[in-house]
């Protein structure tokens, strides 16, 4: 068989400004795809298993168009097997960050060596590579302001005046002998998703956004109005890229959004250099409570907003960005029960989770939670100020008025709360 080029589609299941899809072009010989079914997580994630499905299955569809044929290993470890069978001189895939799949790597790189096949990692997922930007004594940055500082200066210098790719598709044929099908879905049936995955979709999604991104800096604090972009699920799996995004939006002054991508770059540096956010207090989690931390996961804390959020994301997959701060400084400073058991919930419940922003975000809300008090109810009164969000999520609560609706403890007796709880600690 002929020699092939084959990337190995991870995170950046997309066509357009695709440094792994790109890369393999210009090496000149015919281009296979490979996508991996299975993830090698071992916390399970039905829903984003589903919408990565989706994603796939649109890639597939966009790389047939092109003359290219994707391929689909239900393992890791089937990889190097389908390399042998398409005579593979060169497997190029996506830069990992967390330490499990820098590990699956080496792994994998290993056995593609024995065989004599080149294994070749590119910059997809974030902005600026793992170790681009790094501080004083090639140190990472463990504190976010000095490192968006560094992050815009080497925006500016890099993407300044132009764009990261034009967000074009590559155009490209190959003589690859077949065109494999896509397999059948053969996970949870019932899966309920508030997005689908997919390019086009992605794109179309941001486009929407796009129309009113000026309007962001008010808008995003408002978990009851869609005020935020809703991205996040297609840039964990790479259907649209955060380089086209961050110059798009930087085109058009969106600094408040850009945010967004630079703390996304911020965390995933973090994850490869295995380095934390320093904590800024010694305080410690009281000892762990399985009846506190499942009554925070079920949303049945006695705290209308933190009950609504926790629900909304176990029936949708997805949670407003401030809500997310929210329910995590709650579960660290309130309820004082080790983050660990947050990330593990969150993972398996967000279909946009990605293992090294889980990891920062929840690092940086158990420290904000030991450096000041959260006052719970001025919090929900600012963020759901007429208490929309939390009567469309907790229908026991519809019918109180504003004054009540976060507060359903201060109500008379007269009035009936349909079986909510009270609190499980005091307001």
């Amino acid at each position: 068989m002929q020699a092939h080029t084959l990337v190995w589609f991870r995170r950046n299941l997309r066509i357009r400004d695709n440094a792994a899809l790109s890369a393999a072009v210009k090496r000149g010989l015919p281009v296979a795809g490979v996508w991996v079914a299975r993830r090698s997580s071992e916390i399970p994630n039905p829903r984003q298993d589903w919408f990565h499905y989706q994603a796939a299955a649109a890639l597939h569809r966009s790389l047939a168009a092109h003359g290219v044929a994707l391929y689909v290993v239900n393992r890791v470890e089937e990889l190097p097997a389908l390399a042998t069978r398409l005579n593979v001189q060169t497997v190029i895939a996506d830069e990992a960050y967390t330490s499990s799949e820098i590990g699956q790597d080496n792994r994998i790189w290993r056995i593609l060596d024995e065989q004599g096949v080149a294994f070749e990692r590119v910059n997809d997922r974030a902005i600026f590579a793992k170790a681009e930007i790094m501080g004083s004594h090639g140190a990472p940055y463990t504190d976010f302001p000095h490192y968006k500082e560094a992050w815009l200066a080497l925006f500016r210098q890099r993407f300044g005046g132009r764009d990261a790719g034009g967000g074009r598709a590559e155009i490209f044929q190959t003589t690859s002998v077949e065109m494999p099908s896509f397999p059948a879905w053969n996970g949870q049936q019932d899966m309920v998703s508030a997005q689908r995955g997919g390019e086009d979709e992605a794109d179309k999604k941001w486009r929407q956004f796009e129309e009113n991104i000026g309007f962001y800096p008010i808008m995003k604090d408002f978990p009851a109005r869609k005020g935020t972009s809703r991205l996040s699920a297609y840039l964990s799996a790479g259907c649209i890229s955060p380089r086209v995004l961050a110059t798009e939006a930087a085109g058009q002054g969106a600094d408040a959004w850009l945010d967004n991508l630079i703390q996304r770059d911020f965390y995933q540096q973090l994850a490869y250099h295995r380095a934390r956010i320093e904590p800024e207090s010694a305080a410690e989690s009281a000892p762990f409570s399985d009846d506190l931390t499942e009554r925070w996961r079920q949303g049945e804390t006695g705290f209308p907003l933190i009950d609504a959020a926790m629900r909304s994301l176990k029936l949708s997959g997805w949670l407003h960005p401030a809500l997310r701060s929210l329910t995590a400084e709650f579960l660290c400073g309130v309820l004082h029960q080790p983050s660990e058991h947050g990330i593990v919930w969150f993972a398996t419940q967000q279909t946009d989770f990605d293992p090294a922003l889980n990891e920062g975000n929840w690092q940086t809300a158990a420290r904000n939670a030991h450096r000041r008090s959260i006052n719970i109810i001025q919090t929900a009164r600012r963020l759901d100020p007429d208490g929309t969000f939390v009567r469309r999520h907790i229908p026991e609560l519809a019918h109180l008025p504003v004054n009540l609706v976060h507060t359903p403890w201060l109500a008379s007796s007269e009035i009936d709360a349909h079986g909510y709880p009270p609190p499980v600690v005091a307001p």
